[in-house]
């Protein structure tokens, strides 16, 4: 854990009792009270719901993995979240909607990076790797038999792409980049390098799989988080024409050809974690999106992922 005096905010009582649910609306707040977030975006509000609460509810909809029809029904069930939220009354659905399609991801960002910063330690270790949100709830049987009968283009949707830069110690994401399935993993790496820069970490060490084997990667990483921080990207083996060109084979490029050499002496065989924390992620927030473009689909996927860091602090007994 990182040193708490710079962050004595969130130690405060959040009043809420064991209620779990409504925490998430105080933290949520109190992140976002700390990042200097307006309660209301306008002048003109009614002041209903303030900026904030309705933040808070977009991260317990991830938190709960429901529809916003969904979460606005369970809401008359629970007083202690729209007591933490200083609401009288649940908003409707479109309220929540219409404030989804509006607010700046980057808002989201922001939360991600402060909690990543309240988890991670000193001489963090980044690993980074891309997985699927699924567009759809199509099962499984459906889809294989979509696929025997050729029609997987127009009866199954397509899925979000969404990579993560994850401590492998801690198991908190400290970036996130959403994009589409066609995008290539290799333009992904360095976004989501510059968005972990922001959590403020203490990185050593930046892994990734052969996917984002490319010499200028390498060299970006260094660029991000200094030239003394190690990044360790497995080359790509092209196979020869002969054998005795296959012996002498060795990587192009400066820092290429040092992974290649010194990668068993180096923490790369901690990569794998990253795989755990996009499990964690679609296990306890779920693996599809609800959305229908992309913009919010990356709001829901960045909602997705504060939950995860929220769980990390609650269930680590840091936020009382």
């Amino acid at each position: 854990m990182t040193d708490i005096v710079c962050r004595k905010w969130y130690l405060k009582d959040l009043g809420t009792g064991k209620d779990e649910l409504a925490s998430v609306i105080r933290i949520a707040a109190l992140t976002l009270e700390e990042l200097g977030v307006p309660e209301y975006s306008s002048s003109k509000s009614k002041r209903m719901f303030s900026d904030r609460f309705k933040i808070g509810l977009l991260v317990l909809k991830a938190w709960l993995d429901v529809s916003y029809r969904m979460l606005c029904r369970l809401l008359n069930s629970m007083p202690g979240v729209l007591a933490a939220g200083g609401a009288e009354k649940v908003p409707e659905w479109s309220t929540l909607r219409k404030f989804a399609s509006r607010l700046d991801p980057n808002v989201l960002r922001m939360v991600i990076a402060e909690t990543a910063g309240m988890i991670c330690g000193p001489g963090v270790i980044l690993a980074v790797d891309g997985t699927g949100f699924s567009e759809s709830n199509a099962s499984r049987h459906y889809v294989r038999r979509m696929k025997q009968m050729g029609a997987v283009p127009s009866a199954v949707k397509d899925y979000a792409k969404a990579t993560f830069a994850g401590d492998v110690t801690s198991k908190a994401v400290a970036g996130c980049v959403v994009s589409n399935s066609l995008v290539s993993d290799k333009k992904l790496f360095v976004p989501v390098l510059e968005e972990a820069r922001t959590a403020g970490l203490d990185v050593n060490d930046v892994l990734g799989d052969m996917g984002y084997d490319w010499e200028f990667l390498h060299e970006e990483g260094r660029r991000i988080f200094g030239p003394d921080v190690g990044v360790w990207i497995p080359p790509r083996r092209i196979e020869p024409k002969s054998e005795r060109s296959s012996s002498r084979w060795r990587p192009g490029g400066r820092y290429r050809k040092s992974v290649y050499e010194t990668i068993g002496e180096s923490s790369y065989n901690l990569r794998s974690q990253i795989e755990t924390i996009n499990s964690m992620i679609k296990r306890t927030s779920g693996d599809m999106v609800y959305g229908k473009n992309m913009a919010i689909m990356e709001k829901e996927i960045l909602c997705k992922v504060i939950v995860h860091n929220l769980k990390l602090l609650i269930d680590s007994g840091w936020i009382r």
